[in-house]
């Protein structure tokens, strides 16, 4: 089972990064972006068991606290816009700061402070990830570098947990972040 939730989750997350990666370089690029951020959706469950069933309370809570940010991401796209409501986006920044102190506080509940190099991969990741959801939603290329962040640290973590598959799937979904942060670049360079 296990083994099947490792292709699952590396499977959807690096193609929602292929999909996200390959729509900065077309002009019509609504579909592949919309492709990219429902894969992303898909292959959350996984991960989220995942890291739940090996108490990575942290980085399963940065994994949920996503699903606003790529809701966003799913609206602003179909909507053609870079402007969220400020309501809204007001709340996914709300409901991502009480996931991360609800994760945090769960893990130092669980292990009586923080005591493991897990525990800080995942608070590295929790930046590296949440800030790379909220920033893409927006289409700002700094989003890309905090992805590279997160999937290094996520890389090392499941390494360490003996999680092969993941481990490849990350270090290899750092290719279209770079290709993504450099093409942002070169496009924010040009305005």
């Amino acid at each position: 089972m296990e083994t099947f939730l490792q292709i699952w989750g590396g499977a959807g997350y690096f193609l929602a990064k292929v999909f996200l990666v390959r729509a900065e370089f077309i002009e019509k690029n609504r579909i592949l972006r919309l492709l990219g951020w429902f894969v992303y959706l898909l292959g959350l469950p996984a991960w989220v068991i995942l890291l739940a069933s090996r108490q990575d309370w942290i980085a399963a809570a940065i994994e949920t606290a996503g699903v606003p940010a790529i809701m966003l991401g799913i609206v602003m796209t179909w909507k053609q816009s870079n402007n969220p409501n400020k309501i809204i986006d007001w709340g996914i920044r709300i409901f991502t700061c009480i996931m991360i102190i609800t994760g945090v506080l769960c893990s130092i509940y669980t292990f009586n402070g923080i005591r493991t190099l897990s525990q800080i991969l995942e608070i590295i990741i929790i930046f590296g990830y949440l800030v790379s959801n909220y920033l893409l939603a927006k289409r700002n290329p700094f989003a890309w570098l905090m992805f590279m962040v997160g999937l290094i640290s996520m890389s090392i973590l499941m390494y360490i947990q003996d999680k092969p598959i993941l481990c490849i799937q990350q270090i290899i979904s750092l290719i279209p972040a770079v290709i993504g942060f450099i093409k942002n670049m070169k496009q924010r360079e040009s305005l």
